[in-house]
C-alpha cells in the first residue's frame, strides 16, 4: 500500500466534504444492512434511500458501548476467515471489548494513522521512537507503528522501558520523534534529567503525545505540556483515538485542535437527547467510522465530552476540528449543584510539582452531591498548599489523602493505562458504577 496524502478530503471545502459525507453515509447504512446481523434488525424499517440530509442522518438511533459489548457477536459483520487480528479496549470503563480486524482494516488503520503523523510534518526523513506498548492486543502501539511504516518513517518500537535503556536508545538512537504518553513522558523526562541526559542538545523536535489532553478547555497548553516543552524544546502535538472507530483526531502543525479525517469517519458532538450542539458547546463525541470491515458502527456514543473548534483551521484543512478531552459523560462531577469536569481537576493536580502521583476517587451517597477524595503521593506539608489550589481553580474543597505508590497501584489493579480517575458511584441500588480514567 502507497501513501497518497491527496486522496483525502481534508482540503475540500466544507460544502464538498458535507457532500461527499452524505453520499459515504448513505452507502454505509446501505452496506451495513447487508452485513451487520444487529444493524439489519435495528434498520429493518429505514433504507439508505431515505437519507437525503445529514440531519437524516442525525435522526437515526445512537449505539452505545453497552449494546456493543453486550450483542459483540451481533456486530461482526465478517467470517471468521476474514479475521487476521484482534484487539481489546483497555476496559477502563467497563468489561473490555473485543474487537476483530481484517487486513483491509489494518490498511485503513495505518492510512488514518499515516495522514495524522503527515499533517504534524512527519516524513519519511524522520526516524521515530514509539514509546507506548505494542502487545497485549493493544491496538494503539500498532496503529502507530503501521502509519508511520506507511509515511516511510524510520521507526522503532522501543516500548516502555527502564530509564536507563530508555536513555541509552535515546543517546545511540537518536529520534526526531516521540509518541508516547505524555504523563509516562514527563515522569521519564524528570529520571531522564537526573541522569545527566542533556534534553539541549537532543534530536527530538516532534512529540505526539496519545491518550491524555495538552490543552485546557480553553485550549491553553496545560502543566504537562508546559514542562513537555521545557525539556525537549520540541513542537507537541496532541491525538485523540478510539479502538471501536479505528481512528484518531490528531492536531496538525497548527496546534489547535484535532483533525477529522472524514473520508473515515463522520463526527457529531450531541446533547443529552443526542441532538448535534453549537460549535464550541460541549457535548459527547458521537462518530460513524467508514470503511470498517469487522465491526461497523452508526452514531457511536464515545461517552467522551468534547467540542467543535469553530471555524477554519489555518492550515488550510476543512475539516471538523475537536477540543481536548473534558472527561467522561459518566464521571462528570457534581457539587452542591455545579457540575466540575475531571480535566479541571486533573489539570490542577498537573500543575503542582510537589505530586509524585494522584488518584481521585469519586463516591456518592444520598445527597445530590458527588463525594471525591484525592489521594496523592507528596509529603505531609504540602496537603494544605495542594487544597488551596484546587479551591482557587474549582472554588469548591477537597479531602487531600496523603498515600504511597504501592497503595494507589492496588486501587488502580491490573489495568493497563494508568488510572487518575476511580468512579464508584452507586446509579442504582443494585448496580455499582466502576471506570478508571
Amino acid at each position: 500500500m502507497k501513501f497518497r496524502p491527496e486522496f483525502s478530503w481534508e482540503f475540500l471545502s466544507a460544502d464538498e466534504i458535507a457532500h461527499k459525507s452524505l453520499r459515504a453515509l448513505r452507502n454505509h447504512i446501505k452496506h451495513i444492512k447487508e452485513v451487520s446481523p444487529y444493524y439489519r434488525d435495528l434498520f429493518s424499517n429505514i433504507s439508505h434511500e431515505d437519507i437525503n440530509t445529514l440531519d437524516d442522518f442525525h435522526q437515526l438511533p445512537l449505539t452505545n458501548k453497552t449494546t456493543l459489548s453486550e450483542n459483540t457477536a451481533q456486530f461482526i459483520s465478517v467470517n471468521s476467515s476474514q479475521i487476521v487480528e484482534t484487539v481489546i479496549t483497555s476496559g477502563s470503563t467497563g468489561i473490555p471489548l473485543v474487537l476483530p480486524l481484517t487486513s483491509n482494516d489494518l490498511e485503513r488503520i495505518a492510512f488514518n494513522e499515516a495522514l495524522s503523523f503527515h499533517s504534524t510534518g512527519i516524513s519519511d526523513s524522520d526516524t521515530a521512537h514509539i514509546m507506548v506498548n505494542l502487545d497485549r492486543l493493544y491496538i494503539a502501539g500498532m496503529a502507530y507503528y503501521r502509519g508511520l511504516v506507511l509515511l516511510g518513517t524510520n521507526t522503532m518500537r522501543t516500548g516502555v522501558l527502564p530509564v536507563e535503556i530508555q536513555k541509552y536508545y535515546l543517546e545511540t538512537l537518536p529520534p526526531s520523534v516521540i509518541v508516547a504518553l505524555p504523563s509516562h513522558l514527563r515522569k521519564l523526562s524528570q529520571e531522564l534529567a537526573k541522569l545527566g541526559f542533556d534534553s539541549s542538545k537532543s534530536s527530538v523536535n516532534k512529540v505526539i503525545c496519545i491518550g491524555e489532553s495538552l490543552k485546557t478547555p480553553d485550549m491553553k497548553p496545560n502543566a504537562t505540556a508546559k514542562a513537555l516543552q521545557e525539556f525537549w524544546g520540541a513542537n507537541l502535538f496532541s491525538t485523540y483515538s478510539s479502538t471501536e472507530l479505528a481512528v484518531s483526531f490528531c492536531e496538525c502543525t497548527q496546534s489547535h485542535g484535532g483533525h477529522a479525517h472524514p473520508e473515515l469517519v463522520y463526527t457529531e458532538i450531541v446533547d443529552e437527547h443526542g441532538k448535534p450542539v453549537p460549535d464550541g458547546t460541549p457535548g459527547e463525541l458521537v462518530a460513524t467510522p467508514l470503511g470498517v470491515e469487522g465491526v461497523p458502527l452508526v452514531r457511536y456514543q464515545t461517552g467522551d465530552i468534547t467540542y467543535k473548534i469553530p471555524g477554519t483551521c489555518s492550515c488550510g484543512r476543512n475539516s471538523m476540528r475537536i477540543g481536548p478531552i473534558l472527561g467522561r459523560k459518566a464521571q462528570l462531577i457534581k457539587i452542591q449543584g455545579t457540575t466540575i469536569y475531571p480535566l479541571t481537576l486533573t489539570d490542577a493536580l498537573d500543575e503542582l510539582d510537589m505530586i509524585q502521583d494522584y488518584l481521585i476517587i469519586l463516591e456518592n451517597d444520598s445527597s445530590l452531591s458527588d463525594r471525591v477524595a484525592i489521594h496523592v503521593v507528596s509529603p505531609p506539608s504540602s496537603v494544605e498548599k495542594i487544597a488551596n489550589h484546587l479551591r482557587a481553580v474549582t472554588k469548591k474543597n477537597f479531602p487531600i489523602l496523603v498515600s504511597n505508590m504501592a497503595t494507589l497501584q492496588s486501587l488502580r489493579g491490573s489495568n493497563r493505562k494508568r488510572a487518575r480517575i476511580l468512579d464508584w458511584r452507586k446509579y442504582s441500588h443494585t448496580e455499582q458504577h466502576k471506570t478508571q480514567v
